[in-house]
């Protein structure tokens, strides 16, 4: 299984104190709930990989998959750049990284072009001596949170950004290094904590490399294959064509076959020359030449044929000519040397043309433009080709000799290992060569004459029937079909048709001809091709592509039948310590035997997959009920876990399974089920191993929506939807204003108005909360500036919630928004907290109390008499104010009780010397009872309502208390 190999304990490396380097949605969980921190931290992960495991399925490119693993890398742990790089080795058996992602951070031309060498694959890292080198040379992680004072250290090129943090994390496969991940200046530095944190991700990246490789050879043996088919094409239809063209379209098919012939094997000039009757002379007959390449034949005429040259020797013995390059020519060639310069030329290959052991001419290929060496396949092609067209050109030379002519066709025939035939107009033989009775045993005297369909094979007849009728009745020029052909004795061979008709002199179809070319070979590799895109190589399970494609069959039978649907996600327990324990052989053998079994377990018309490494999915179809389901993950489990006899012991693994059921409530598709899946697995990993756990649907349904309520907030708190307003707090005995709460609403474009309630209950334990809160305290400050330079001097207050007082850098971000606002005096910000919230840290918020209270911020207790604070409590807890909730002064005139807390509160309040103030003053009975409780301040609707900022001042220069509440007695 793919893996992140453990840091050394000799690597040094500095890890950050706080924040982390993972990115914003992940960053301040530390006093969260921490399952609920780590399903959400596995849901980001799975939905990165669950994009990038769509991407493989439906065909991305290679490069686009690595960019977008580098992007959500760099993304999710807060990095600047980074790369993800191969290791592979030279010659030497050095190793050196191939980038196949890199973040741009060129700085220059030459930077920007080896940044876009790595985008098609072209750039290497060979010098090893830095901090990636390390990771390369110990095959474990490294980190270095202080690069310039690292020894590994190489250093940064000039002009390459500051590297501040370094984060190297290997990349294996069946504990083979594979490459590399690196990432660069995340803020905090990095920590080992991320390096489990980055496993999923790691993993995936040594796949894609693995995937990459795979890739690679495949393409390299289809290349191979399909150039050796289109070699045997080209054979086959030179031969076929030069056979049967009538004389006067000679000339024709010979340009155009060694033009052909040149195109193929990518050279510049392609020719003949024939022999003089007298063996004295050549002149270059036909001549092909690419594009921008000179011709020549004009200047090749009659040209001496004696023994001064090397290639005239050689071509007379009846060799080949084959000249690599003209500068590294032996001293006896140098006349070949001055003629072959004369032209340019750089590379030659030259094959003779011999009929009846006299030499007739020779075809030759010219490379001009560059030196090169000439295959063994070029030289099959030239003197395959070399002796069709000896035969052609020696029937354009001799017409009278008919019947030596044709002897010489049907040796060219009988040469190639392609079937040339002819059909007359029923579709029946009328000529085969030599090839037909190899490739199927049948005698061809004894199928001439009879249908070519009769040895068509059953399945393909029909539709090789039509495509015949549609030449023979003029409705295409030319078919070319594979099918198979039946052999004596039983069996097939696969057998590429190729056909085009034949006319009378009128133009009228009177039969066909072509070539049978065989392609079994061809066939049987796409078959193994086809086994390896689909199966698992190991354990011959399905693998990723082909469960998509069952696992979509099965969701869409369901929704037929209505029945139920399972998947079950399955990774074993304990299968790493075998592997290191035994080594991979041993962990190898391992995984087929529990593959079968599992296999075994289930019924027909299941599926059992492999992802890779030791995880498995199985998908149960038509099941009646949720009971045969949990029966068949019970009978997997125990399949799992039954001993398994390798190397002299007795080998136990387990298995934990999660499942997903479908249909669910919601419409779901078949990535969302296996991811649902992989999430019920890690659960049932957590509450033990060997267990399975369903995948909870409502639950997260209910995070699902949480999420989506709190990207709203923070579209709308980034798009400028939220804003601020007032009320004042009074001093009801003489009518002084004496201070504003800042309160927060929400202008939803749909919704209207919405207060706090609506939406601060969703963010509560959320980094957005702090977001906001810091966003609240900045725009009260800024209106405390802003009144000021008005004339009106009002401290104002702020709701803080606890998740924002209790994060590590609160007092670091205050301070900064201070200092954003130097006019801010002392004693001008006031932050609320809630009483309950303050008692669950009672110490921690203490002193934060008392840190704020030195930059001259102060505290007040809100909503006081709600909690369960003690004397003892109060005493420790420095806050300057307490805040009565307005439940007790709403209820005071009419309940006793309300009245005799009130008259608690303030007697606490005077004992400890702390200021009170009530909320929720709505009338003017209210304030009448608290002056004569002793409580002077007071705010709510009987006062004012909340009101925008602007509107403050004129209300603060208006405003007088009533009458009564200045005649009341203390």
């Amino acid at each position: 299984m793919s893996s992140l190999a453990p840091a050394s304990p000799d690597e040094p490396s500095a890890i950050a104190a706080t924040g982390g380097a993972l990115d914003a949605g992940l960053a301040n969980c530390a006093s969260a709930d921490r399952l609920e921190c780590r399903l959400r931290r596995q849901a980001q992960m799975l939905s990165v990989l669950t994009t990038l495991q769509r991407g493989f399925l439906v065909g991305s490119s290679s490069g686009d998959t690595f960019a977008h693993m580098l992007e959500q890398l760099v993304r999710l742990t807060g990095s600047e750049y980074g790369f993800i790089s191969e290791v592979l080795y030279d010659e030497a058996g050095a190793p050196f990284l191939r980038m196949h992602g890199l973040s741009d951070i060129s700085w220059s031309e030459a930077s920007r072009t080896v940044f876009e060498r790595m985008r098609t694959g072209g750039f290497e890292f060979h010098n090893l001596d830095s901090l990636f080198g390390t990771v390369v040379r110990t095959q474990a992680p490294v980190i270095s949170n202080r690069p310039a004072a690292d020894a590994r250290s190489g250093g940064v090129p000039p002009g390459h950004p500051v590297l501040n943090a370094f984060l190297g994390l290997p990349l294996f496969h069946g504990g083979q290094m594979l490459g590399m991940v690196g990432l660069a200046n995340a803020p905090g530095g990095y920590d080992e904590a991320l390096l489990t944190e980055l496993e999923p991700m790691t993993a995936t990246c040594a796949s894609m490399i693995i995937a990459l490789r795979i890739e690679q050879e495949r393409k390299c043996a289809e290349d191979r294959l399909n150039r050796r088919i289109a070699f045997e094409r080209l054979v086959a239809r030179i031969s076929s064509e030069l056979i049967l063209a009538q004389p006067e379209a000679l000339e024709v098919r010979l340009a155009r076959a060694l033009q052909e012939i040149g195109s193929f094997a990518q050279a510049d000039r392609a020719y003949v020359f024939q022999v003089s009757a007298d063996g004295r002379f050549i002149s270059n007959t036909f001549e092909w030449c690419a594009e921008g390449i000179a011709p020549q034949i004009d200047r090749l005429q009659n040209v001496p044929f004696d023994d001064a040259m090397l290639f005239c020797r050689t071509i007379k013995r009846f060799a080949i000519v084959d000249y690599p390059s003209i500068d590294d020519l032996p001293a006896e060639a140098e006349v070949d040397r001055a003629l072959l310069a004369a032209q340019a030329i750089q590379s030659l290959l030259a094959v003779p043309m011999v009929a009846n052991d006299r030499l007739v001419g020779f075809i030759g290929l010219d490379s001009v433009r560059t030196a090169r060496v000439w295959l063994d396949e070029e030289k099959t092609l030239m003197t395959l080709v070399g002796n069709a067209f000896t035969g052609v050109l020696e029937r354009k030379r001799a017409d009278d000799s008919l019947r030596a002519s044709e002897a010489r066709y049907r040796s060219v025939v009988e040469s190639v290992k392609e079937v040339i035939f002819q059909l007359d107009g029923g579709g029946r033989w009328a000529f085969l060569n030599r090839s037909w009775a190899d490739l199927t045993g049948y005698a061809i005297e004894d199928t001439l004459d009879m249908a070519l369909i009769d040895y068509v094979h059953a399945d393909d007849r029909e539709r090789l029937a039509e495509v015949l009728d549609q030449v023979l009745r003029a409705e295409v020029d030319t078919c070319a079909e594979a099918v198979r052909f039946m052999r004596t004795g039983g069996g097939h061979r696969w057998l590429e048709l190729s056909a085009r008709p034949v006319v009378d002199g009128s133009g009228g179809v009177v039969g066909l001809s072509g070539t049978l070319n065989d392609i079994t070979n061809q066939k049987e590799h796409e078959s193994r091709l086809e086994f390896i895109a689909h199966y698992d190589p190991l354990t011959g399970l399905p693998n990723r592509v082909l469960l998509n494609d069952r696992l979509q069959r099965g969701m869409a039978q369901a929704r037929r039948r209505g029945q139920q649907l399972a998947l079950a996600y399955i990774d074993l327990d304990g299968f790493k310590a075998v592997n290191d324990t035994h080594g991979h052989h041993v962990g190898d053998q391992l995984l087929k035997t529990v593959a079968a079994r599992m296999k075994n377990t289930l019924r027909e018309g299941d599926t059992i997959s492999r992802l890779g490494g030791d995880e498995f999915v199985a998908v149960l179809i038509d099941l009646p009920d949720t009971e045969s389901c949990l029966l068949l993950t019970q009978r997997l489990l125990a399949a799992v876990a039954q001993p398994v006899p390798l190397v002299g012991h007795e080998l136990k693994v387990s298995a934990s399974i999660g499942l997903s059921l479908f249909p669910q409530p919601d419409d779901v598709d078949a990535d969302q089920l296996l991811r649902q899946a992989d999430l019920a697995m890690y659960q049932a990993k957590l509450a033990g191993k060997n267990r399975y756990h369903v995948f909870d649907t409502a639950h997260d349904r209910s995070l699902r929506g949480r999420y989506e309520d709190l990207a709203r907030i923070r579209r709308g708190l980034r798009g400028g939807e939220f804003r601020m307003v007032y009320q004042p707090k009074v001093n009801m005995r003489t009518g002084a204003v004496v201070g504003a709460e800042a309160l927060i609403r929400w202008a939803h474009p749909e919704q209207g108005e919405l207060e706090p309630a609506c939406f601060l209950p969703t963010v509560e334990g959320n980094p957005l909360a702090i977001e906001l809160g810091d966003w609240v305290i900045e725009r009260a400050l800024a209106q405390i500036v802003a009144w000021k330079r008005d004339g009106l001097a009002l401290p104002v207050s702020v709701n803080i919630s606890a998740h924002h007082l209790q994060a590590p850098d609160f007092m670091l971000r205050l301070q900064s928004a201070l200092a954003r606002h130097p006019e801010v005096w002392p004693g001008s910000l006031e932050l609320e907290v809630l009483e309950t919230s303050a008692l669950e840290s009672i110490t921690h918020v203490s002193r934060i109390v008392e840190a704020c209270a030195a930059i001259g911020v102060s505290f007040a207790l809100d909503d006081f008499g709600t909690g369960y604070s003690s004397l003892a409590y109060l005493k420790r807890l420095p806050a300057a104010r307490l805040k009565i909730d307005q439940v007790f002064v709403r209820g005071m005139p009419e309940d006793a009780e309300d009245l005799a807390i009130l008259q608690a509160i303030l007697g606490l309040a005077s004992a400890f010397r702390r200021e009170v103030i009530a909320e929720g003053v709505e009338t003017v009975e209210h304030g009448e009872l608290l002056l004569q409780l002793g409580c002077d301040i007071g705010q709510g609707y009987g006062i004012a309502r909340p009101m925008p900022a602007e509107q403050i001042p004129e209300w603060a220069a208006s405003w007088s208390p009533p009458r009564s509440w200045l005649l009341t007695p203390r």
